[in-house]
């Protein structure tokens, strides 16, 4: 190998990785791309760039007496099943809504106190004192829209 040739190879630099931080609006665009195109694969790309922005003490709560089965899969390890189960157990209990706390969770199959504790910073229920607003938001019965103009 000739000398110019090793010092070539030799001056290349490894690039280096971006500062760790939360993802950029481009990123989290992306990741919703990738859950158009690739389903429940993308999915999980998109769980990942919304826990990385959104510690469990800020805006991301997830109500799991609305939300749907695509929503509940954003929650740490709640996958296809759980999220159909999470859905049945609710949609079968009489009183409603069917969970007041994240305890109210222990009924659903597969789901148990680790569980429950991975999840209680990520949801919004009744019973919650935090301030959050929860996700996704659905309007209320007595949610008027405004009247148009004359």
């Amino acid at each position: 190998m000739s000398s110019s040739r090793r010092d070539a190879v030799a001056t290349v630099q490894p690039i280096a990785d971006p500062p760790p931080g939360p993802p950029t609006r481009a990123a989290l665009g992306t990741a919703v791309v990738l859950l158009a195109v690739h389903g429940l694969s993308g999915a999980a790309l998109l769980r990942d760039a919304l826990r990385a922005s959104a510690p469990a003490d800020t805006a991301l709560r997830v109500d799991p007496n609305v939300a749907t089965r695509e929503e509940l899969m954003l929650l740490p390890g709640i996958g296809p099943v759980l999220a159909d189960n999470i859905i049945a157990y609710r949609t079968s209990v009489a009183a409603q809504p069917a969970f007041h706390s994240a305890a109210d969770l222990d009924p659903v199959k597969r789901i148990g106190p680790a569980t429950i504790e991975k999840l209680r910073p990520y949801l919004k229920l009744p019973d919650d004192d935090g301030a959050a607003e929860p996700w996704p938001r659905r309007p209320a019965e007595d949610d008027e829209e405004p009247e148009a103009a004359p």
